[in-house]
């Protein structure tokens, strides 16, 4: 019988986003996985839209949608490994709008979770290219159950309730603006201790489509402890996650067995 493992090692890369240049990114983050590799990470999470940036240049960014996806699932096969990553691709519609901001999660080549990002960030014109998914996605790996957002989806506690009921990582992709980074440090920080689990914030780095971003990925534990160290500059964060942890807090501090989701589904739809 097999033995639970009940830690993982996370690896956070903090990537200097070359605007909308796939082929430049993609070697850049290969050596991601090489170094991910050496270190012995279990889960190597990549920033919102990893191969592209935030760009609504959905014609350019969405043509090579599955070039962008098949990297990544041959990365994962070659390193055998697990990744997380972001990619841009049409909706049902085709070409054009609508088109989906994805995150997914690949276990050595195979896609075992693909999450439609619910809110697109309106203030920075997504909602014009962009169609936000309707679900709340999980899935388990290794010995635990894993959930993931996408950058502004962070600023929306309701969602990383639904989602913790079952997980004990949630990962949060992100291009989220230097303007803005101490929301994100505090955000971040919050859910997890609201969620009492795991919060793995991956940002990038580095100028693209003329906005500046400022890194700060980090790994928080379920009490709020930063478990990585704070970063502005390109590289890979190494944090590791006990599951023992989110058990035993959850077992002894009880907040999820206090919530009253039946009196919240009242009062919302009574607004």
């Amino acid at each position: 019988m097999r033995k639970e493992k009940t830690k993982a090692r996370i690896g956070l890369a903090q990537m200097d986003i070359l605007w909308e240049d796939v082929k430049h990114n993609q070697k850049k983050a290969e050596d991601f996985f090489r170094e991910a590799k050496e270190k012995d990470v279990d889960l190597l999470i990549f920033p919102e839209m990893s191969l592209t940036g935030f760009s609504m240049n959905i014609k350019k960014t969405t043509a090579n949608w599955r070039e962008q996806t098949d990297f990544f699932l041959e990365m994962s096969r070659k390193y055998e490994s697990s990744v997380i990553f972001g990619y841009p691709a049409p909706g049902k519609m085709g070409e054009g709008k609508p088109c989906h901001n994805h995150l997914a999660l690949a276990q050595r080549g195979v896609v075992i979770m693909d999450y439609i990002k619910i809110h697109p960030f309106s203030y920075g014109q997504e909602g014009d290219f962009f169609q936000g998914g309707e679900q709340v996605v999980c899935t388990a790996w290794e010995d635990t159950v894993l959930g993931g957002f996408v950058c502004y989806d962070l600023r929306f506690p309701e969602i990383f309730q639904m989602s913790s009921a079952r997980s004990e990582l949630i990962a949060v992709i992100a291009n989220w603006p230097e303007s803005r980074v101490d929301q994100w440090d505090c955000l971040l920080r919050a859910r997890a201790i609201e969620n009492q689990c795991y919060v793995a914030g991956v940002n990038r780095v580095g100028e693209g489509g003329g906005l500046f971003y400022d890194g700060h990925s980090a790994l928080y534990a379920p009490d709020g402890r930063q478990i990585t160290k704070k970063s502005r500059r390109e590289e890979l964060l190494i944090g590791d996650c006990d599951w023992e942890e989110v058990r035993s807090l959850r077992e002894t501090f009880p907040v999820k067995k206090d919530r009253k989701e039946q009196l919240y589904t009242k009062m919302f739809l009574s607004v």
